[in-house]
């Protein structure tokens, strides 16, 4: 039994040393002798005091250990130049007293390239990450929206830096920026498509239903309820995400029971007595300012610093106006391929889409481009295949780069009591059509048909065809 002891301690790479209760050595393994270049003929039958005494240790962990009666450790540094971690454990009779003290040695050297070896994995590790977020950064293109802007580039890695981690994110901005895409590309990069994301609009539930939708409710717990319960979005959504769109909307009495799941990570079901644990990632999204709402006692402070925890603020598109047009070509190539058209976008009516603000931000920059594509007769999407307000707003901004007198001409400095001389403007509208009907009178004298005044002015067909008409000018030729 001994042989087989001796040769199992011979077979660990770490060195053993072991004592009796009174620090007097019985064994030392193979890797012991090894590393402290002592053999175990010269230390076997001694006390470990008196080792020391005699200068072939510098100090004793075994002797510490029977001081303090507990485990201890040190570092030392062995007379043959080796730095050594040396761990002792008691181990103890049945009455307390210390039957015997193991010490456990590891040569530092090990220990220092193991650590090293972590601190590179670890190095390397984060350098794929960061190249993970740029590579999502540098293709991202989730669900319908496309990131080409530098204050979105700058939200979206923002979003994908943190998405790893499960703080509470808060996302702010006006309707339609695009919030849930947001929301999406965190829970994608952080918890991943296997797990569920669930999203919700605040505002678009009753109050007085809002409660038992998010925490779910117990059979009987109210009339109509389910006779065998229901789960809130909560449990729903766990192991993922929750987004929250439009929290600010929210009422007092719903806030205390957010702001409980989110601290506590559990939910208390209507009529329930039970908390049920949830592992739920929250995201919120407002276009409300919550802080406002705060001052105003209509938002509770403590859930308010819950969920802004990390803020994400998305700036209006009208902020972004680099990204109207990679949008736009965006949009425009979903809803050819959707219904199966292949629409092209005349450069004029680009350029409307690009000086208007989009008060409506992305969502109707979106609804814009598949107006229209469904509503184009031909192949090109001119400014007669644009919203009024729009086409209207791209005239009254040609108009004024155009007519807009130079600052300092004698008619911007004129008093104001002389602009009763001056003669009234016409309506710009008017003004826009007749000019329109001069340009297509000469295109008709010029080329006598559809097709070639449409090349020379720069538009379809149908279009040249329809404004001919609305002008009662009559083409003779059509070939």
């Amino acid at each position: 039994m001994t042989k087989d002891f001796d040769a199992v301690l011979d077979s660990i790479s770490d060195g053993i040393y072991v004592t009796d209760g009174t620090g007097i050595t019985l064994r030392v393994n193979r890797a012991f002798c090894e590393i402290t270049g002592i053999a175990a003929e010269a230390v076997i039958g001694r006390t470990v005091t008196s080792l020391v005494e005699a200068g072939v240790y510098n100090r004793s962990v075994t002797a510490k250990v029977l001081e303090t009666r507990r485990e201890e450790s040190i570092v030392e540094t062995l007379t043959n130049g080796k730095e050594v971690l040396l761990t002792g454990i008691p181990v103890f009779n049945p009455d307390r007293s210390i039957h015997r003290v193991v010490t456990t040695l590891r040569d530092m050297a090990e220990l220092n390239s193991l650590k090293h070896t972590l601190a590179l994995a670890m190095e390397r590790s984060e350098r794929y990450r960061m190249e993970l977020v740029q590579a999502r950064m540098d293709q991202i293109q989730m669900d319908d929206a496309v990131i080409h802007s530098r204050a979105m580039k700058a939200v979206m890695r923002t979003a994908l830096q943190l998405a790893p981690v499960d703080s509470t994110v808060l996302i702010t901005g006006e309707s339609g920026v695009g919030k849930e895409i947001v929301a999406r590309a965190i829970h994608r990069a952080g918890r991943g498509d296997r797990a569920p994301l669930i999203a919700t609009n605040c505002s678009a539930i009753p109050e007085a239903l809002l409660e038992s939708e998010l925490f779910g409710y117990e059979r009987g717990s109210f009339t109509g309820a389910d006779r065998a319960g229901k789960p809130g979005l909560f449990e729903v959504a766990r192991g993922g995400t929750l987004f929250l769109d439009e929290i600010g909307d929210i009422g007092l009495t719903v806030q205390v029971k957010l702001l409980r799941e989110i601290h506590k990570k559990e939910v208390l079901r209507v009529g329930g007595r039970r908390p049920i644990p949830v592992d739920v990632r929250v995201i919120a999204a407002t276009n409300r300012d919550l802080e406002r709402m705060v001052e105003d006692g209509r938002f509770r402070r403590d859930l308010y610093y819950r969920l802004n925890v990390i803020p994400l603020h998305i700036p209006p598109l009208r902020e972004r106006a680099e990204a109207i047009l990679p949008l736009a070509h965006h949009f425009l190539a979903y809803f050819n391929n959707r219904f199966a058209r292949q629409v092209r976008i005349h450069p004029a009516v680009l350029r409307a889409l690009e000086s208007y603000p989009w008060p409506g931000n992305v969502r109707e920059l979106e609804n814009t481009i598949e107006r229209m594509v469904v509503l184009c007769t031909d192949d090109v999407v001119d400014l007669d295949d644009t919203p009024d307000h729009i086409r209207a707003h791209a005239a009254a901004e040609a108009a004024s780069g155009t007519t807009g007198a130079p600052t300092g001409c004698p008619e911007l400095d004129a008093r104001p009591d002389s602009a009763a001389s001056i003669d009234p403007l016409p309506k710009l509208r008017d003004a826009l059509d007749r000019k329109e009907a001069q340009i297509l009178a000469e295109a008709l004298r010029r080329h006598r048909s559809t097709r070639r005044i449409a090349v020379a002015l720069g538009i379809s067909q149908s279009t040249a065809s329809r404004r001919l008409a609305h002008h009662r000018l009559t083409v003779t030729a059509d070939s």
